[in-house]
């Protein structure tokens, strides 16, 4: 089968999975202070005020702290881009990486978050609290992101019409009434 269309490469995302939102706060902070130029993109109104808060409170005042509709391939050019959480769709993150000329992206994540949640974080976070691991340790793997990947596919299969959100918890409330 022949393609006529551009060959797309996929952007490769490196999931970095912490087990709270403080830790995931703690290591945004800690990649500010090794790089001042860094850009964190948040796709909810709400995800950008509680790390612009956080940061505030850790008196960083040279943060950048943006909304995915704010970031454009010039601005984030030459940049360490974060990513402070997944967007629920698939489709949507992989059409922002594109026009952002991505070819890696690192995205924040923790397990208390509501995508996390609908898919049993809860005991996931069990078990590693368990195993002893300490809190502000992270979790990351081409199996995680793949499984990410996989979850948010299935999502998209249950939505419909999609309702917009200011929060991640908003969105799911919003989109898998069940």
């Amino acid at each position: 089968m022949f393609s006529f269309g551009k060959n797309k490469e996929a952007t490769k995302v490196i999931d970095v999975v912490f087990m709270n939102k403080a830790a995931k706060w703690h290591a945004c902070n800690l990649a500010l202070k090794a790089d001042a130029a860094t850009v964190f993109i948040a796709w909810f109104e709400e995800t950008q005020q509680q790390l612009q808060a956080f940061f505030k409170d850790q008196n960083q005042t040279s943060a950048e702290v943006i909304l995915y509709r704010q970031a454009s391939a010039h601005y984030t050019a030459d940049k360490q881009i974060i990513f402070v959480e997944h967007y629920p769709l698939l489709e949507k993150e992989a059409t922002l990486f594109v026009a952002l000329n991505l070819k890696e992206v690192k995205i924040f994540s923790s397990l208390d978050e509501p995508l996390f949640q609908y898919y049993g974080g809860e005991r996931i976070i069990e078990i590693i609290k368990n195993t002893g691991v300490n809190e502000n340790e992270y979790l990351q793997h081409p199996m995680i992101s793949r499984a990410l990947k996989k979850a948010q596919e299935k999502l998209a299969e249950k939505i419909l019409i999609e309702q917009s959100a200011q929060s991640q918890s908003e969105w799911f409330r919003r989109n898998l009434c069940e």
